[in-house]
């Protein structure tokens, strides 16, 4: 969603991997910051962030010093030697498994209906505009609400939040699928990306504080491995359901259980699986800490080391946790939230920090336009564009982007073609369902494909080229994509465009938080992400309402509008503030 994609929630792991590592450059002000994590999610994002520490509190610079001695610190530890003492084994590799639903719920969540539309256009007389509000209001939801969310998480618990807000995310989406209108499938959308951002906020920290320093980081790998395979495996479902001939009458043949139906009942699958996987995990220790409950803290803490250890859990040897009350003391109510809150946001819109917000937001924006905006709709593009090449025989006649999308969209009643016969086609205004077959499910996985290798490769490409021309030379080359779009004459030449815009986005999208670590201080390095994430989120939810109506106007708006926005992004990558390495540094310094 989850708030992982959102452009995406790919995007969101790739934040806060990138936040994982940021704090351990020029951090006096920290004392061994990773070791923990602070929920306050004060501008609307589920991203985490970090409080200062109390500087009384001691914290050894290397937890595990008695365990390569061989020995046991035994007696009063921090929580960090604490979750290390308990170990890595059979209780994390659970937790991995439960985690692989919970991953897939919040791709299925966000990135169902693309794959859905074509086939529910007849069923619920949808519009274009319907399907761009579709599209868009998962990421809407997670935007109103991503707060709150992480004050009850804050409040009631990781457990409750995760166990309970899947099973809310679940009744919620299996209702969507016997939707009757667009207007209740658009408010049920709405609703999914309400109360799927609370577990995907809650996961976040739940993961964060039942493993050591050491394991965080191959956590996150392995949930951005899962969110890869979720939006891999999307398209296979579609596949497998949505083409198939299914109408079964039920409530006295008053309603049909047509594939599209189905199909989002499957999707709604992960989303129950997570609810009873998760709920047999315990409470997170940390914020039973965070509450004063050190003994039930403790209880959980011998339950993970005996489930990983395989000792009973009386030889656990630590008795008692060092007093936290750097957490303690954070605002219990909504008000003390939000006043805390503030006063952490406060410096980032003081110059000069708003300057550099402002200019990396409208990238994160303008980006998020074009990636999210193309990645929903393609789907139904292809689907149309299949629907064309299969009523009409291949002559001498190539038609182009435009002419096959406007001839199956139904948005006229009439369209003059203007190609080499310069004839007037009629459509007829009754709805008939676009086609579906292997290829527009093929061309999705090669799209979503695209998409998890240009996020895969962003980290060795920003090492070899730089952060800022690489952004400039993938935004810049994303909105030439656009442009050629138009001469594809064929669903193999826009899939090949298509890939390489997505590939590219993707690319830039995940560059934008280099930027911000090479630009903000450590104290306000996670806001800004945060921050920026939240634009980002409204880039997408922008991107998709304004594609059906630009459509509407003229077949080029929404690609001009995408094209125009990767350009704008490149052009500001240019004012972004270079880098200053510590040797230049050193050698100013020197100068002087």
């Amino acid at each position: 969603m989850c708030l992982l994609t959102l452009e995406s929630q790919q995007q969101d792991i790739g934040n806060l991997r990138a936040r994982d590592t940021m704090n351990r450059d020029n951090n006096d002000n920290y004392k061994y910051s990773d070791n923990f994590y602070a929920e306050n999610r004060t501008n609307g994002s589920d991203i985490l962030t970090r409080e200062p520490f109390d500087s009384n509190i001691h914290f050894n610079q290397n937890p595990n010093y008695e365990i390569e001695k061989g020995g046991s610190p035994g007696g009063t530890v921090n929580f960090e030697e604490a979750i290390t003492l308990s170990g890595y084994g059979k209780f994390n590799y659970l937790l991995l498994l439960a985690i692989l639903p919970a991953a897939w719920a919040c791709i299925f969540d966000s990135s169902s209906m693309p794959y859905a539309l074509p086939s529910a256009e007849c069923d619920l007389n949808l519009s274009l505009f319907d399907k761009g509000l579709l599209n868009s209001m998962p990421f809407a939801g997670m935007i109103v609400t991503s707060f709150i969310w992480g004050f009850l998480t804050d409040t009631y618990g990781r457990k409750d939040i995760l166990a309970w807000g899947y099973l809310m995310t679940f009744i919620v989406s299996f209702s969507s699928s016997f939707a009757h209108t667009s207007w209740l499938l658009i408010l049920f959308k709405f609703l999914g990306g309400i109360v799927i951002s609370g577990p995907f906020a809650a996961l976040m920290s739940y993961l964060a504080e039942v493993h050591g320093e050491k394991e965080r980081t191959r956590i996150y790998m392995w949930l951005g491995v899962f969110f890869s395979l979720g939006n891999i495996s999307m398209p296979c479902l579609a596949w497998l359901i949505l083409p198939q001939n299914i109408n079964v009458s039920i409530f006295d043949s008053s309603f049909h259980l047509t594939s599209w139906r189905v199909f989002l009942i499957v999707c709604s699958i992960p989303e129950l699986t997570a609810f009873i996987a998760l709920s047999w995990f315990p409470e997170s220790p940390r914020f039973l800490l965070s509450k004063g409950r050190d003994d039930e803290a403790l209880d959980v803490l011998r339950h993970i080391y005996h489930l990983n250890t395989g000792n009973d859990p009386k030889t656990f040897p630590v008795t008692s946790i060092k007093d936290e009350d750097f957490v303690k003391n954070n605002g219990k109510t909504l008000r003390e939230c939000l006043n805390n809150g503030w006063e952490q946001m406060k410096p980032l819109f003081k110059a000069p920090h708003i300057y550099k917000l402002l200019l990396i937001g409208s990238i994160q924006f303008c980006g998020t336009i074009g990636s999210s905006t193309i990645r929903l709709w393609m789907p139904q593009l292809f689907a149309m564009i299949e629907t064309y090449e299969s009523t009409h025989s291949k002559d001498t006649s190539k038609p182009s982007l435009c002419d096959m999308l406007q001839q199956t969209s139904g948005h006229n009643n009439t369209y003059q073609n203007n190609n080499s016969y310069n004839q007037t086609i009629i459509v007829d205004s009754t709805c008939t369902p676009v086609i579906l077959n292997s290829t527009v499910y093929l061309n999705s996985m090669v799209i979503a494909l695209t998409g998890v290798i240009g996020y895969t490769l962003a980290g060795s490409l920003i090492n070899c080229a730089g952060t800022k021309k690489l952004m400039v030379f993938c935004f810049l080359t994303a909105g030439s994509c656009c442009g050629t779009l138009y001469w594809a004459e064929d669903s193999s030449g826009i899939l090949g465009i298509s890939s390489v815009f997505v590939a590219l986005s993707s690319v830039g999208g995940a560059a934008v938080n280099n930027v911000i670590v090479d630009n903000f201080p450590t104290l306000l390095r996670a806001m800004a992400i945060s921050t920026t994430m939240m634009l980002g989120r409204v880039g997408a939810v922008t991107g998709n309402v304004l594609f059906p109506v630009l459509f509407n106007l003229s077949c080029l708006g929404p690609f001009i509008m995408i094209g125009i926005a990767c350009i704008v992004c490149s052009i500001l990558v240019l004012f972004v503030p270079s880098k200053t390495s510590e040797l230049k540094k050193s050698i100013k310094l020197n100068g002087k």
